[in-house]
């Protein structure tokens, strides 16, 4: 088969995975942003009635040292992998190119399952070690795993076509 047809027929299964990851990329970057906010402003956001939110936010794992940078907010490492997603995402709407498309998928792919070790270790330190719930930030966790398994299904379905035969021109 040739070339055209095989973007033709990966283009829709792209295409809907990347509008989902663009769209989940941006609620991620509202939730991260806004506990960002918070910390930056020394606000309390809206949280279960136990507090949850504040206690999370008071620990010393809402805060990171980086190589050249301490005590960094856990929320603005998480809004800047955010709105990296919602750019990558962005450049594969608008990229044709089938070797930038896996590309920036891979990349997708690595940083989301990153984010979803790490926010499901942060999950666990919540809950384990601090012994509070936030909402917010299980709310993050859910939306990266989505971003996570949003990537995965487009690999899925590239490696059925692939080896079914028909991006074997490429």
């Amino acid at each position: 088969m040739s070339s055209a047809v095989s973007t033709t027929q990966s283009e829709p299964i792209r295409q809907i995975c990347t509008v989902i990851e663009a769209a989940l990329s941006f609620v991620g970057a509202g939730i991260a942003g806004t506990l960002w906010w918070a910390d930056k402003t020394r606000q309390d956001v809206p949280c279960s009635a136990d507090g949850g939110c504040e206690i999370v936010a008071a620990s010393k794992w809402s805060h990171v040292d980086l190589i050249f940078f301490h005590n960094v907010p856990v929320a603005l490492l998480g809004l800047l992998g955010y709105l990296f997603l919602l750019s990558i995402a962005m450049l594969r709407l608008g990229w044709e190119s089938e070797k930038a498309q896996k590309t920036l998928h891979g990349l997708i792919w690595l940083i989301t399952a990153g984010g979803v070790g790490y926010s499901w270790y942060l999950q666990w330190v919540a809950h384990f070690e601090i012994g509070a719930y936030c909402p917010w930030c299980r709310a993050s966790a859910i939306t990266m795993t989505v971003l996570f398994l949003t990537a995965t299904v487009e690999w899925v379905a590239q490696r059925r076509r692939y080896h079914r035969g028909i991006l074997a021109n490429e």
